[in-house]
């Protein structure tokens, strides 16, 4: 396993002493890259795909997006913006021998790791716990809201957030959410008006004249900070009225669209 030390190592350099990397041999692809196993039956083995980028933030951005459109494939409803937020906590463990295994038509997906473990889980879910120091703070916001965030993101849409500790050492987060067919009178619910408060409700005109735009730019436009606008996002997300994209942006859905025509 030397191959995989020298992929950790290198991860490790970047977050403690941001060296300049440029020249460097990545490490090799098979042994040490991050993998994704897609289980499209269950009585067959996985499909395996390794996302070898060895740079920080772009290894991050390739696991979340590869990630994502691979659990969409099979069905996934998980929304880009959850899956983002437990894959960048992956940075606490060094990006240790990764393996993101999506199963159950994309409803289930296990991303496990071989770090240092998270020995409080529970004040893991709580918002403003957080170990990230400044060599961490270059690559995430570090505020202790990401498995927060995802936990109540998928608390709303009827979904579980689970934190265990992996074989030997290391974590693994498990996200799942209900297949269609265990979906409780789907047609019900969607048909019952959600209440939105005042801010949220803005945060949907502003898309509308926008079109798409980020945490950013929303919390500058109605003068909040990124962290609210970005959590008003996750909840309008949650409950279908804008999508996200790959990038980050949200842009306003049918069903938005359709909120905004009850409002006006």
């Amino acid at each position: 396993m030397v191959r995989n030390h020298v992929f950790v190592d290198e991860i490790r350099q970047q977050i403690l002493e941001g060296q300049d990397r440029v020249g460097m041999e990545p490490p090799g692809m098979d042994e040490t890259a991050p993998r994704i196993a897609v289980y499209d039956s269950a009585t067959a083995p996985p499909r395996v795909v390794s996302v070898p980028e060895a740079e920080l933030p772009d290894l991050i951005d390739a696991l979340a997006s590869r990630t994502y459109d691979l659990a969409k494939q099979q069905g996934s409803k998980v929304p880009y913006t959850i899956l983002r937020e437990v894959i960048e906590n992956l940075i606490h463990a060094w990006f240790a021998d990764v393996v993101i295994t999506i199963l159950d038509d994309g409803n289930t997906i296990r991303i496990a790791d071989r770090g240092p473990g998270i020995p409080e889980k529970e004040k893991a879910l709580l918002p403003g716990f957080s170990t990230a120091g400044p060599e961490i703070k270059r690559f995430i916001k570090g505020v202790g809201s990401g498995l927060p965030v995802a936990h109540e993101s998928l608390s709303l849409m009827k979904g579980i957030l689970d934190i265990e500790d992996n074989l030997g050492q290391g974590t693994v987060v498990t996200l799942s959410l209900p297949a269609v067919g265990e979906d409780p009178a789907p047609a019900v619910r969607t048909a019952i008006r959600p209440t939105l408060p005042e801010r949220q409700i803005k945060i949907l005109f502003l898309l509308l004249e926008l079109g798409s735009s980020g945490p950013s730019r929303i919390g500058k436009e109605l003068s909040i900070s990124a962290s609210t606008s970005y959590r008003d996002l996750v909840a309008l997300e949650t409950l279908g009225l804008v999508l996200s994209a790959a990038d980050g942006k949200r842009s306003i859905t049918k069903e938005g669209l359709h909120y905004l025509d009850g409002v006006l």
